[in-house]
């Protein structure tokens, strides 16, 4: 039994549990927790607004396979960091936030105390997986294991865990460890994963589309790919899993409607770890003809917006390795460099068919992507916005790794970009870290330069200017409907980047490759700011 400080707890639980990065900001009813901060080894960053160190700690996640970990304050700390949490929720990421919360005393008696909300946890508990208020010492404690513990198995999404402000400030009794329950991936069993097996094996025409619950299973999934020649889509947040230069691979293109067509068509599609929902297809959803089989972590998902024949729940990596496995004595085409599969004669074709479709759309981008290609290394990570240039660029980009590609899809937040690379340039210091937005959507989090900027980080800050919303300026017009909330004047970026202790520069398409390659060069983020292109 020890005797310990709320405050003190929750910084012992975040050592224990192998946390080396914390993004907050301090205030009044979090200071506690911040007094055993030095000492701890725990490297505290400092964003501008609680939304900067949400999307921080989501970028830091995505890049490392780590939690991503933020303190905030109660009230305005803990509202302005749920958007975040939305998407993190969103795209399945390991968030947790700690907050303070009210006194026992005070807590729901509309008394006007300091940074008093009506329900606090209500709102974290809406958006996040769960959101839990401690009772005790020790429930903080079993709380912060469960945090740990939850991430490690199963489904990550964001946890929020509030700590009323007596058990921080004061000395309560603590009994076990505070680090996380031995985790465990879920395994299919024999039966399972010979069904699916028999089902992959029932005709020649075979798709793979991998998500971004596939990460770390790419190894597996590409090797599934070769044995029975399946031709493989993504969706965005499984981007790179399957290198998009293998010659099976047609990319992050589950949207485009030649795919969604050849995917239809299918004898069987075999689709592991994405939920197939708008935002992955764009709107249009897959009607397939042939068998579905779908693998998911999440038992929730076997059967939302495409109805699996076979599913099974199941941990992605475990169960393409036992997959391969079970096929690896079955007589199969295999791919080979002499010559091409069906599958890949087929990714040729889709391909071209992919570029034809696209063709207008992402001709505004392409000089952007052509010069980005040139100087990006192999592993580089590259955040982006709900905007059309990072919509265009990720399209373009051809990726060989999983979480290259840093993308708010689904809660499709604007502002995230730039705080995202902070998070992945400090969780992957010796990697290239580029952020790419609009105009629209960098000012949400502009302030966040000042925080690159104090960290001394190389990041290249990639701007396209048009004026406004872009996207929903385009929308509205395709109503016939007058832009209204969409225009207005960019400041100059440059300027402002300089203010805030960046260097600031604009640059044009052609002179692009080179302003990239000395920002990269740069001990302090550049903002490189380009006008869109006609």
């Amino acid at each position: 039994m020890k005797y310990m400080t709320g405050g003190r707890i929750v910084v012992d639980a975040l050592v224990k549990n192998g946390v080396e990065h914390v993004f907050g900001i301090p205030g009044t009813h979090s200071l506690a927790i911040y007094k055993c901060l030095p000492g701890s080894g725990i490297r505290h960053v400092t964003p501008r607004h609680e939304q900067g160190a949400g999307y921080a700690a989501d970028g830091y996640a995505r890049s490392t396979g780590r939690p991503g970990v933020c303190l905030v304050t109660t009230g305005p700390g803990v509202t302005n960091i749920a958007t975040a949490l939305g998407q993190a929720y969103s795209n399945s990421v390991p968030l947790l936030v700690v907050s303070p919360g009210l006194p026992f005393s005070i807590e729901g008696g509309d008394r006007g105390y300091v940074h008093e909300t009506k329900h606090q946890s209500g709102v974290t508990g809406s958006i996040a997986a769960w959101s839990h208020r401690a009772i005790s010492h020790q429930d903080l404690a079993d709380a912060l294991r469960r945090a740990f513990t939850f991430f490690g198995r199963g489904r990550p999404r964001p946890v929020h865990i509030e700590v009323p402000i007596e058990i921080l400030e004061h000395e309560g009794a603590v009994d076990g460890s505070l680090a996380a329950e031995t985790t465990f991936a879920p395994a299919p069993s024999a039966e399972e994963i010979d069904e699916v097996a028999r089902a992959l094996l029932g005709g020649p025409k075979r798709a793979l589309v991998v998500g971004g619950g596939c990460r770390q299973a790419g190894k597996e999934a590409t090797a599934l790919a070769e044995r029975l020649g399946m031709l493989v889509v993504t969706t965005f947040n499984g981007k790179g899993v399957v290198s998009e230069r293998h010659p099976l691979s047609v990319g992050a293109s589950i949207q485009v409607s030649a795919v969604k067509h050849y995917l239809d068509s299918c004898d069987v599609v075999l689709a592991v770890g994405t939920e197939l929902g708008d935002s992955d297809l764009y709107g249009e959803p897959l009607r397939p003809s042939g068998a579905f089989v779908r693998i998911d972590v999440d038992p929730a998902q076997l059967q939302k917006n495409v109805t699996a024949q076979i599913g099974i729940v199941a941990d992605a990596k475990l169960a393409l390795e036992a997959l391969v496995e079970q096929l690896s004595s079955v007589d199969e085409p295999r791919h080979s460099e002499e010559q091409q599969t069906g599958a890949e004669r087929d990714a040729l074709e889709l391909r071209t068919r992919i570029s034809e479709e696209l063709a207008s759309e992402l001709k505004p981008w392409r000089p952007i992507h052509d010069a980005l290609e040139k100087v990006l290394d192999a592993d580089a990570i590259v955040t982006g916005d709900s905007a059309m240039v990072c919509d265009g660029i990720a399209y373009l980009l051809s990726l060989t790794g999983p979480s290259q590609l840093l993308y708010p899809q689904g809660f499709c937040t604007l502002g995230y970009s730039l705080p995202a690379a902070i998070g992945a340039k400090l969780g992957q210091p010796e990697r290239q870290v580029l952020a790419i937005s609009g105009d629209g959507g960098l000012m949400f989090t502009l302030g966040e330069l000042a925080t690159a900027a104090e960290l001394r980080l190389g990041l290249p800050v990639l701007v396209v200017s048009n004026g406004g919303y872009g996207a929903i300026r385009r929308q509205l017009k395709a109503m016939n409907a007058e832009p209204i909330g969409t225009d207005f004047p960019s400041p100059d970026f440059s300027l402002v980047a300089k203010g805030l202790g960046c260097e600031g520069v604009r640059a044009t398409a052609e002179g692009l490759l080179v302003a990239v390659e000395e920002a990269f060069a740069r001990d302090r983020p550049t903002l490189i700011q380009i006008e869109a292109l006609p």
